[in-house]
């Protein structure tokens, strides 16, 4: 019997029992996976829609608590969501009928929805309540309904259990008949087992000996020698013989696959040479310029490649004949002729026909090839054209002992193919330079010719120039002295254009910066009297050193402004006695800070001989030694600052004030320059430091005004010694006066103008002590108009007027104060910014003096500029009185008591 009847009829057996298995265990799967589907089917979704009408009764609860509880929240949403939930309460009890058949579990679903629409009905009138305002009720009943909602939760979870516990039966029921299943299947595996391993076993030693002949050749076969494999000799007629067969053909079709592996290796080898030798030629090819020094370094590196021993590289000129660039061999002027026409001998016609020739083998003596020990002659030839664009423009010629292998002729072509661009690119690189040569040279020529005419351009113009410089001697006088006057008139006119300009430059900018200054100063001030008892120490210590801060910007400000005093030679001194030991305390509590800051050590110290007490302007001073002082601190980066106070004991002065530093000192040679406005050391320590260089000029100038004098001694790198030398202030004889008028474009002391003889001599009697708490109750309860555009100075001006029990209202413009005094007969004052958009100061003030109600309306005009003739042009256009920015609180309260109580006694 064939071993194929004997496994048809083994593996017949084998079906048929893993057929009868295969039912059974389909059968059984298909059992329990109904069981599985009704669980999940029945019981999992009715616990599911159990649970979704327990989440939407508990969101519907939420929302009640929150539409009753927080109804400043409500919103649509709410009762939205509500409507949403009831709707898909309603929809799971109506899936749970659908999907539940058994009658105690349906009962139980009916008696839940009959609880869900009396819980339904409860919420219909709670909202009814809540709609209709009344909320307490609602809430009440939502108490009561919490009862009825518990009961409904309890049926839910109850539902929930008794659908568990159904399911936990149908799960027991599953596993019983699982293990059934398991039991029977096992007993038919036992049986199929030994059915099967009988026919194996009769099978297998049937099979056994045949397959020993073939597997006894397999194992001969060495995996090293794919080349010759043993064949399989069997002589019996049946499958085994097949399998022979099948694998001689196989040995057989193995032995070709290994041959074309090898010849595939070969040309994989062969082409990487190929692209290996191309690149390393192309690499060496590369910066070239000259044709012969290509050609020449194009065969030392072609002919080794190739092994050839002779070569010879031309280039097709003027299109007719063949001119040897480069040869190899030993002695290049042997090899090769300088000249070759087009179609002469086999290199020409190699270029007239673009076709490579080989000539293999050489007749005797063709050509020869020398070394140091004999000559012999070549065996093959071969001429490749250089073609570019299609067009043949040079040829190769190479020479070698032996054939030329095919390797070596596809790398030739190859080369050949690639070997036109390259000398093109030389050729055209050559045509480009002496292009460029060409050009140069003609430049050059062309530029010669310009000078050449322009030469005589110039003597022609010399020529000219001569005959008509009698003609123009003869009235050059006359013009000259018309341009004199013409120049000297422009002068004049450019004097007071810039010195109007610069006047219009000084007085803008104090109005740019003063204006936020006066909000600054105005605020900080407040804060620090702390007139609420609501600040710390240590805040108010913060507002007081902003107060200070912008009072010294205000100080830096009236820096630049004193330039122009001091260019003009007009600036006044206010002289006054002073104690050193203030000045002392003034210069710790500005400094020590800054000290602490950069990590320096700062001492202050007063000679014991040193007078108590110096009579000069207390400003300047302080001015003088800020300056000083800044500088110190700002060139000294480790060390100390020393401020020393101690007696001249010269005849001109009083006091010596030094400042002391370990800063970066000043050269001898600059000590003087750094006094020039605008300068400082040098340009490094301006960029390093920063500043104007303002300070030592002011300072040395303000000096001299006090009647003393500034001395520095400094070493470079060592730090500087400044001292100010001051005598005693002569006392001035009008000391005790009110108005403060400048001569000067702008002052340091805060400007505030009585133009009033009545008002002026009132003053005394109405700011004195005895009349304090009565003049306080004049700013009481009055109506104050602001009319500024600055928000920042309405808040700060309306805060510190609030805080004297004073009404405020403003307005943004002059246009709109005049509406405002029309629309409110109740405002006693007018405080009227000067620069503003739509209608400014001036002439709001004119337009109001024109109504005859105002015509005595106290108007006090507030404005950043500090120019003299904006006092006069304030007063003219109709303002009580005039105060410069920043204001000063003080005053500003004092000038508005005078005017309003002298308005109260008019009234």
């Amino acid at each position: 019997m064939k071993i194929k009847t004997k496994l048809l009829l083994g593996f017949a057996s084998i079906i048929t029992i893993v057929l009868f298995i295969g039912v059974y265990v389909l059968f059984s799967l298909n059992e329990q996976r109904n069981e599985l589907t009704n669980i999940v089917n029945e019981n999992y979704e009715r616990v599911s829609y159990a649970n979704d009408i327990k989440f939407l009764n508990e969101s519907i609860a939420t929302n009640l608590r929150e539409m009753l509880l927080f109804e400043e929240t409500v919103e649509e949403s709410i009762l939205y969501d509500i409507k949403q939930s009831r709707s898909g309460i309603s929809v799971a009890f109506d899936s749970l009928r659908d999907i539940t058949t058994n009658e105690e579990t349906r009962s139980n679903i009916s008696h839940l929805s009959i609880l869900n629409e009396q819980y339904d009905t409860r919420i219909n009138d709670m909202i009814s309540l809540y709609n209709n305002g009344d909320t307490q009720e609602a809430i009440a009943l939502l108490e009561k309904n919490n009862e009825l909602r518990a009961e409904l939760i309890a049926g839910i979870l109850e539902l929930n259990e008794n659908e568990e516990l159904t399911m936990q039966e149908a799960i027991a029921q599953s596993d019983e008949a699982y293990e059934r299943s398991l039991i029977i299947l096992s007993s038919l595996l036992a049986i199929s087992i030994i059915i099967v391993s009988s026919i194996s076993v009769s099978v297998i030693k049937s099979v056994n000996k045949s397959i020993h002949k073939v597997r006894s050749v397999m194992t001969a076969v060495s995996t090293n020698s794919k080349e010759k494999l043993p064949r399989i000799q069997v002589k019996n007629n049946d499958e085994i013989a097949d399998i022979a067969n099948a694998y001689n053909d196989m040995a057989a079709s193995l032995e070709q696959s290994t041959e074309n592996e090898k010849k595939l290796n070969q040309s994989l080898i062969e082409d990487n040479w190929i692209k290996t030798s191309y690149a390393q030629l192309a690499e060496d090819l590369q910066g070239y310029h000259e044709v012969h020094k290509f050609g020449e370094t194009f065969l030392r590196h072609l002919a080794p490649l190739v092994k050839a021993t002779y070569g010879v590289f031309y280039l097709i000129e003027d299109g007719k004949y063949l001119y040897k660039q480069a040869a190899y061999a030993t002695d290049n002027t042997d090899i090769g002729k300088e000249r070759i026409a087009i179609g002469q001998g086999l290199a020409g016609q190699c270029a007239a026909d673009k076709t490579v020739m080989v000539v293999d083998p050489v007749p005797d003596g063709y050509a020869t090839t020398e070394s140091g020990i004999g000559q012999a002659s070549t065996r093959a030839l071969v001429i490749l054209p250089i073609v570019f664009e299609k067009r043949v423009i040079g040829v190769l010629e190479l020479a070698k002992f032996e054939s030329f292998t095919q390797l070596q002729m596809n790398l030739l072509e190859q080369v050949c193919n690639s070997l036109g661009t390259s000398i093109q690119q030389i050729l055209d690189h050559i045509k480009i330079s002496d292009l460029l040569t060409e050009s140069q040279t003609t430049t050059e020529e062309l530029q010669t010719q310009s000078e050449e005419l322009q030469q005589q351009q110039e003597e022609l113009r010399m020529i000219n120039e001569k005959l008509h410089e009698q003609y123009k001697e003869s009235d050059q006088k006359t013009k000259e002295l018309e341009k004199i006057k013409e120049d000297l008139e422009e002068k004049n006119k450019s004097i007071q254009l810039s010195s109007r300009y610069k006047s219009e430059f000084l007085a803008n900018m104090s109005h740019e910066l003063r204006t936020p200054l006066n909000s600054i100063l105005i605020l900080s001030q407040m804060l620090s009297e702390n007139a609420n008892g609501n600040l710390s120490k240590k805040q108010i210590e913060h507002a007081e050193t902003i107060y200070s801060s912008g009072k010294d910007l205000l100080d830096l400000i009236n820096d630049i402004l004193d330039l122009s005093k001091i260019e003009s030679g007009k600036v006044e001194v206010y002289p006054e006695e002073l104690f050193i030991e203030d000045m002392r305390a003034f210069v710790e509590r500005q400094f020590h800070p800054i000290a602490e800051q950069k990590g320096l050590q700062f001492n202050c110290y007063i000679h014991q001989e040193t007078p108590s007490i110096l009579y000069t302007d207390d400003q300047r001073l302080k001015q003088i030694l800020k300056n000083l002082l800044s500088n110190a601190f700002k060139f000294t980066a480790q060390g100390t600052v020393r401020f020393e106070v101690h007696p001249s004991y010269s005849e001109s002065t009083k006091v010596v004030f030094s400042i002391i530093d370990t800063g970066i000192g000043i050269p001898p040679e600059k000590q003087e320059s750094v006094f020039e406005a605008f300068h400082q050391g040098d340009g490094t320590t301006t960029r390093e430091y920063g500043g104007t260089g303002l300070g030592l000029s002011i300072s040395r100038e303000l000096a001299n005004l006090l009647g003393g004098r500034i001395e520095v001694v400094s070493e470079d790198g060592k730090g500087s010694t400044f001292s100010l030398y001051l005598p005693d202030y002569d006392k001035m004889s009008d000391a005790d006066f009110v108005i403060a008028e400048s001569e000067v474009a702008s002052t340091n002391e805060d400007i505030v103008t009585i133009t009033n003889p009545e008002i002026v001599e009132k003053v005394p009697s109405i700011v004195g002590e005895e009349n304090v708490e009565k003049t306080k109750a004049v700013l009481e309860n009055k109506v104050v108009l602001i009319v500024d555009d600055d928000m920042r100075n309405v808040f700060a001006l309306t805060a510190a007027l609030e805080s004297q029990n004073m009404e405020v209202v403003f307005a943004e413009n002059g246009s709109d104060a005049i509406e405002m005094l029309e629309g409110n007969k109740t405002i006693d004052i007018v405080l009227m910014d000067i620069m503003m958009p739509v209608m400014d100061g001036y002439e709001a003030m004119k337009a109001i003096r024109t109504y005859e109600q105002f015509k005595e309306l106290p108007i006090i005009a507030l404005t950043a500029k500090a120019m003299k003739n904006d006092r006069e042009k304030c007063i003219q256009a109709g303002a009580s009185d005039y105060i410069s920015k920043p204001v000063d609180m003080e005053q500003l309260l004092s000038l508005m008591k005078v005017w309003l109580y002298e308005d109260r006694k008019r009234g």
